[in-house]
């Protein structure tokens, strides 16, 4: 019984994974990381960079490099901002330098092979991590009646542009565990954010499950709109085939979505209750996605997202082989999207192996085949006194009809958190950069005062031909595929 729900919680990591590295926000049927653009024109009456958040609001005190250390390429190099959030551009500046921005409260970020002129450049907001708990119970199951189905109750904040910067799987699974004895001498774990309500179902014994109480961790204090999902899979027959050795990915398709209810909840407190129903929006099967040809050793993911009250979160995940054919549930006409995922099927769950795949997005009212970016290599990092190397490895463009747009690397903090019999990876974003096209290199200033684990992620981004894609958090509402690999610094 511990076995089986180990695999519940690898399963869930799995699919919003997938969220977490393919982003989910849609923009005209594109898929969407961090935000608004981050490279817009702007018109002032001398040449300036403007320094701005993901509201448009100027960032004072902001400090700028052109180049890769103070002095080179020129003298003057380094800029502050004003109070408008603005800079004058040296008039010594004649080429393409990197440009590094600086500002207290925001993510370091880096735009390659910038030339002078007038610009503004957005940062996203560096999250400094709370631990505030919710949790209440969730209802609206029905009558469950001893059937040979475990219902269950997933809670997570659903998700906006906004949060989509520093999202990660412990924003969505709690680290947290709580166990339960169904009788026999039996315990199961489970993530703190699920729920089983009260049902009796057989195996071997009769077996009463009860867990009405989930505790989900939020990061600050805020409104968020809660999504608590209903799902459930057949008990006897997951059981057995994950005791006999099969993995989650052989028993993803057993579970079936029933429904959702979003509910705003504001949070101020270390700890406050709110009870949440589960039934509002019934799903029902709606898209049909077949896989195309992969090696054997690779699984993909299929995920229906859902746009509701301007957020967004995820109705269905399946597991696809090759060239396998599975339909997914979502709300009716629901607009949304429908996400691809490949990954090695034995890759483990935390560490920068557990970051490598490749995504296809696409809107989920169209069939759109899924033309997979070969996953690329590691990247390779060499930190020096002076400078900061990156070495990247570019897959190649699988079809005439994308064009590779964008390299995006960032670096995170990683702190391991054991969860039950499993480790889950927490990320600090610490620098973000950015890149036409894409390239092999990635040649960057020195940061200093490192502590502790370090990794390098590093995005390909391709678009639909002729698509433009700028260069900037808002990169991605542009992009469509994207391949994904990393290492430790």
């Amino acid at each position: 019984m511990r076995s089986m729900l180990t695999h519940r919680h690898l399963f869930i990591v799995a699919a919003l994974a997938v969220l977490t590295a393919a982003g989910c926000a849609p923009e005209n049927g594109r898929l969407g990381f961090f935000g608004q653009n981050g490279a817009q024109k702007s018109t002032p009456a001398t040449t300036q960079i403007a320094v701005l958040n993901a509201l448009g609001q100027p960032i004072a005190n902001a400090k700028i490099l052109i180049g890769l250390r103070a002095g080179v390429p020129f003298p003057g190099n380094e800029l502050v901002t004003g109070a408008d959030g603005r800079a004058d551009l040296p008039a010594a500046w004649t080429d393409a330098q990197p440009v590094t921005i600086d500002a207290p409260g925001y993510v370091r970020a880096t735009w390659l092979a910038q030339t002078p002129a007038s610009v503004s450049l957005k940062l996203r907001r560096a999250i400094t991590p709370q631990k505030l708990e919710l949790k209440g119970q969730t209802s609206g199951f029905g009558n469950l009646q001893k059937d040979g189905w475990v219902d269950v109750g997933m809670v997570f904040p659903a998700l906006n542009r906004g949060q989509l910067a520093s999202l990660q799987v412990t924003d969505l699974i709690s680290p947290e565990i709580d166990t339960i004895r169904p009788g026999f001498g039996q315990t199961i774990e489970l993530p703190s954010n699920i729920t089983l309500p009260k049902q009796s179902e057989t195996y071997i014994f009769p077996i009463t499950l009860d867990k009405p109480v989930y505790r989900a961790f939020l990061h600050e204090p805020r409104t968020y709109t809660m999504v608590a999902a209903h799902a459930r899979f057949p008990f006897e027959k997951v059981v057995d085939e994950l005791r006999g050795g099969k993995s989650f990915y052989d028993v993803l398709n057993y579970f079936e979505f029933k429904s959702a209810t979003l509910t705003p909840v504001n949070v101020t407190g270390r700890s406050q209750s709110q009870d949440l129903t589960v039934n509002k929006t019934k799903f029902s099967p709606a898209l049909d996605i077949t896989a195309p040809r992969f090696a054997s050793n690779f699984a993909m993911l299929a995920v229906s997202v859902i746009e509701e009250q301007g957020l967004l979160y995820p109705t269905d995940v399946k597991s696809l082989k090759p060239q396998q054919k599975v339909r997914l549930v979502a709300p009716p006409n629901a607009p949304g999207l429908v996400v691809g995922a490949l990954r090695d099927s034995q890759a483990p769950t935390n560490g920068p192996e557990a970051d490598a795949m490749s995504v296809v997005v696409a809107p989920n009212n169209q069939s759109s085949g899924f033309d997979f970016i070969d996953i690329p290599n590691a990247p390779k990092a060499v930190a020096t006194a002076s400078s900061m190397s990156l070495q990247t490895h570019p897959p190649k463009v699988p079809t005439a009809s994308i064009d590779a747009a964008v390299t995006y690397a960032m670096l995170t903090k990683i702190d391991t958190i054991q969860s039950g019999k499993m480790q889950i990876d927490s990320k600090l974003a610490v620098w973000d950069v950015y890149a036409p096209g894409w390239v092999n290199r990635m040649e960057l200033p020195a940061i200093t005062g490192l502590k502790g684990e370090h990794r390098w992620e590093v995005m390909f981004g391709a678009a639909a031909k002729g698509q433009s894609v700028p260069m900037g958090p808002g990169f991605a509402e542009s992009v469509s595929h994207v391949a994904k690999s990393a290492s430790k610094l």
